[in-house]
């Protein structure tokens, strides 16, 4: 997905990874900005790291009186409950998804995202960047499907405000590329040696989203932290 990511001032050398474009003429308590994303034809895996306003339902993130979105798929999963739910756009007349559109992607959260045209297509996501500490939940002994809650990319062990390093042995990240529709497994081999291989889980997109297994028997969570 290719990502570009506007946030006010105050966010410059602070995300590190992330593209940054100040507004220098804009005031704020908050940092506001949109995340343009890259949806490839096929299944993408998204995130929406932004608090978008009045809420982060499909109504609003991916509006069903939008015409490009008709047709397209959103795929969720419970790790509590171990399925998959799907939410379709089902005609661009009938101006609706699936359960009324209120399915919520909060930051953290991820999807599988659709796009069943021959071509990529572009969404904006618009928003106040969430501020820390957030937490997302890692359910124990299962799948969960996530991404970073705030507007970050790169090695999520490494970046210092995804600070990914409450891992476990065993665990695994499975990432998905859509351009190369494969699954890439890495796996946390030894806590001694704080070791991920074939090497630290990449994160290549801001908006963008993975499987994280959590082998352990108790519940964990991703804490990131960012402050303005």
């Amino acid at each position: 997905m290719r990502t570009r990511t506007v946030l006010l001032s105050a966010l410059l050398g602070a995300l590190g990874t992330v593209a940054v474009n100040a507004q220098t003429n804009v005031y704020s308590l908050n940092a506001v900005g949109y995340i343009n994303e890259t949806i490839y034809p096929g299944f993408n895996i998204v995130s929406c790291p932004l608090i978008a306003s009045p809420d982060n339902t499909l109504n609003t993130l991916l509006p069903p009186t939008n015409a490009a979105f008709k047709k397209w798929q959103v795929w969720t999963f419970n790790p509590t409950n171990p399925v998959a739910t799907q939410y379709t756009e089902d005609s661009g007349l009938l101006n609706t998804w699936g359960n009324g559109g209120l399915e919520t992607i909060s930051p953290g959260k991820a999807v599988w995202l659709y796009n069943p045209g021959s071509n990529p297509s572009n969404v904006i996501f618009v928003g106040t960047v969430p501020t820390g500490p957030i937490s997302t939940p890692l359910y124990a002994t299962s799948f969960n499907l996530v991404g970073s809650a705030v507007p970050a990319s790169g090695d999520i062990v490494t970046n210092p405000i995804m600070n990914f390093t409450n891992t476990f042995k065993k665990d695994q990240v499975w990432t998905f590329t859509p351009t190369n529709p494969v699954a890439t497994q890495y796996t946390e081999y030894s806590k001694l040696a704080s070791a991920w291989g074939p090497g630290d889980p990449q994160l290549p997109t801001v908006g963008g989203g993975f499987w994280y297994y959590n082998a352990q028997v108790t519940n964990n969570a991703w804490v990131e932290n960012f402050q303005l």
